[in-house]
């Protein structure tokens, strides 16, 4: 089949499998950078001596970036082509992982947050169009795997670099050892483009004033997702440390760490299809919260209770209605371009906000040193999604 960008075609040469595999290659980077550090971070701090609020910080950065670098991504490709800005995209990510290597210098850590979040921020708002257009006869499947592929990124991150750190002799090394899969991901998308024209993308240029502020819907569609993602961020930096701090080891706590981004995966592949099918829909996102809620009551009552079990019913439940609400970006937009104003909107301000709450997470454990009090306060941040899936109705459209 002969290329032809206005049908979403692709070339003969390549087959679906093979473009599925360098997409999921590419997704995995997502979340790596993000969730290899808090890994780790009782080690640093026993190293450096850092204070909570600038280990909150280092998580803070890369999330801040992926909200104020959200609206240029499409000017990017415009201008440079999408081969160019996904590859340049992985080339400042396995930069910005190396620099880990020497991460006991603050500035070099924070330089290296701010490269991840740039990076994570191209590479999050062209995935979806490469979807769109490579894969548009399976566009669920892909999408499904994708999501799937970002969450295993974050647990491999998780569950994998404390091991790292005795495996290599350092917690630098560890991080900058997932500077590898970036490095692997633009060897395959490299290869995956090689035989396409090097032309600039056909985008939609999406700017401030053309964003659907009036809009009831965009704005309930915005706050849940910024809510979610506020408790998602906050638990992605601590909930670790928490562990190694309320009588856990070190290993144990990231073993827990990692179960509990890699429960993710479960909702990502099953709850947007229900979601889809049942005409009850806002009684499933409502009862997300409540179940994810009750969860962080439980880690803040009594964290030594099934923290398994606790775990996996918290990030089902949290990353399932993030997976839900990610559906009405498309569902909510009337066309191709309203879509990508709807989703400007609402990444822009979502990782803007929730990426000051690992830091002030931290600001709070060095002012009165309770984790009871930070997952009660978690636990009643989360209902505040209760109001916006009031408005979540089926048939809505943004324009």
């Amino acid at each position: 089949m002969p290329s032809n960008s206005a049908t979403g075609a692709f070339p003969a040469t390549r087959s679906t499998a093979a473009i599925l595999a360098v997409v999921v290659l590419v997704a995995v980077n997502l979340r790596l950078a993000l969730s290899s550090l808090p890994a780790v971070a009782t080690l640093i701090q026993d190293e450096t001596g850092w204070n909570d609020a600038f280990i909150g910080a280092l998580t803070t950065v890369p999330v801040l970036g992926m909200g104020v670098f959200a609206l240029g991504v499409p000017r990017l490709a415009g201008r440079i082509g999408r081969r160019s800005a996904v590859s340049l995209a992985l080339v400042a990510m396995a930069a910005g992982l190396t620099l880990r290597l020497a991460g006991a210098v603050a500035v070099t850590l924070l330089l290296s947050a701010m490269l991840a979040g740039l990076s994570i921020a191209i590479l999050g708002g062209l995935v979806p169009g490469i979807v769109r257009e490579r894969l548009s006869h399976s566009m669920g499947l892909a999408t499904s795997l994708w999501t799937a592929a970002m969450m295993g990124g974050a647990a491999l991150g998780a569950a994998l670099t404390l091991p790292l750190s005795d495996l290599t002799g350092g917690w630098n090394r560890a991080l900058a050892f997932w500077a590898l899969p970036a490095v692997a991901a633009l060897a395959a998308w490299l290869w995956l483009e090689r035989e396409e024209p090097a032309q600039v993308a056909t985008v939609t240029i999406v700017r401030l004033r053309d964003l659907p502020w009036r809009e009831s819907t965009a704005w309930a569609l915005t706050a849940f997702m910024s809510v979610n993602s506020v408790v998602f961020y906050s638990m992605l930096a601590w909930t670790a440390p928490s562990y190694a701090e309320r009588g856990y080891t070190p290993e144990t706590a990231g073993l827990f760490f990692g179960i509990f981004t890699g429960s993710g995966i479960i909702a990502a592949l099953t709850l947007p299809a229900w979601s889809h099918r049942t005409q009850r829909r806002r009684t499933l996102f409502a009862t997300t919260v409540v179940g994810c809620s009750a969860s962080l009551v439980a880690i803040a009552l009594v964290p030594t209770f099934a923290p398994l079990l606790i775990l996996v019913a918290l990030s089902f439940t949290l990353s399932g209605g993030f997976a839900m609400s990610l559906g009405l970006l498309s569902e909510y937009a009337a066309d191709a371009a309203g879509s990508a104003r709807l989703t400007a909107m609402a990444f822009t301000i979502t990782y803007t906000s929730a990426a000051f709450s690992p830091f002030v997470i931290g600001a709070i454990m060095d002012a009165v040193d309770s984790w009871t009090l930070v997952f009660s306060l978690l636990a009643g941040v989360t209902l505040l999604q209760l109001p916006a899936v009031f408005f979540l109705h089926r048939g809505r459209v943004v324009h």
